[in-house]
């Protein structure tokens, strides 16, 4: 037989079976929910005056303290952000400019905060104080949400197709969408602005934080 005429029966053969299939869409989700374990500080060097060149090394001044303190406390990762400086004032006569520091930790979050309320008796003023979901534990998380939504997908689709008086061949197509993280949650209590040395730092609880994943899948059901 001819190759072009052995695929031309196969092909006939073969659409019988298929249109004896049913496609089933299906989509499933599975939720779990994980406490908060990164805590996020940024904080702002500012000055305020005249000439413009002592306004900003004031400025220069306050980070280069704030940075060697913030390096010597163990598991805080220290960084800098924006600079900015501006006139004020109704004439533009007087000059501003602030820069960011940025920390973060995990298992080091209470030591930040100790050091959050040091910089704070410095002068320096908060801007966001938050908990977030770590990457690693957001990518675990996801990751075994994703395994729980496929065996339900599966599972669902098993049960219907014996509802339907099916039996359930395989999935010819599965599509995996996991959400992107939910917003960090603030903390539950925050003290911003400038603060005293001797007064206590500012308090910060973790909130809970749901990651979720959907699965959709176009399930194969064949007559039993």
């Amino acid at each position: 037989m001819r190759p072009a005429l052995a695929l031309a029966v196969l092909l006939a053969l073969a659409a019988p079976l298929r249109a004896q299939e049913t496609l089933l869409r299906l989509a499933e989700s599975a939720e779990r929910t994980v406490r908060a374990d990164e805590l996020h500080a940024t904080l702002r060097a500012t000055a305020s005056g005249n000439p413009a060149a002592a306004v900003q090394q004031e400025v220069n001044r306050r980070m280069a303290a704030a940075l060697e303190r913030a390096r010597a406390v163990p598991g805080v990762t220290v960084a800098t952000g924006a600079y900015w400086s501006w006139r004020s004032g109704e004439r533009g006569q007087t000059w501003t400019a602030a820069q960011e520091l940025r920390l973060t930790a995990t298992a080091a979050a209470p030591a930040l905060l100790e050091l959050v309320g040091a910089l704070q008796g410095q002068g320096m003023t908060i801007g966001e104080l938050a908990y977030q979901v770590s990457r690693p534990l957001a990518r675990e998380t996801r990751e075994a949400v994703t395994e729980e939504a496929l065996a339900g997908l599966r599972a669902r689709a098993e049960r219907l197709a014996a509802a339907l008086g099916m039996s359930f061949a395989g999935f010819r197509e599965v599509r995996v969408d996991a959400p992107h993280r939910a917003p960090p949650p603030m903390p539950r209590a925050m003290m911003a602005s400038r603060a005293e040395a001797s007064a206590p730092p500012p308090s910060a609880e973790p909130a809970e934080v749901p990651i979720a994943a959907t699965v959709e899948g176009d399930a194969v059901l064949k007559p039993r």
